[in-house]
């Protein structure tokens, strides 16, 4: 048992990361409207932010502490 915690335990980080990642990316999937060529919205606001959201798991602190952009 103890050694099935430890193992738990050590995953944990990369466990945190998978959901930053799984919610960054159902974010990024809600807005691949902005990007159509007959789309009415501000591609380069809306591609900045698109960027900002690839570029979280750069972040200081990552997975523990996002800092998520705000939409346009």
């Amino acid at each position: 048992w103890t050694a099935n915690k430890a193992a738990w335990d050590a995953g944990e980080n990369d466990r945190q990361a998978a959901a930053v990642r799984a919610d960054r990316n159902a974010r990024l999937a809600a807005t691949d409207w902005t990007q159509i060529a007959d789309s009415a919205a501000n591609k380069p606001a809306w591609a900045a932010y698109r960027q900002a959201l690839r570029d979280v798991p750069a972040q200081a602190g990552f997975p523990q502490s996002v800092t998520w952009p705000q939409e346009p």
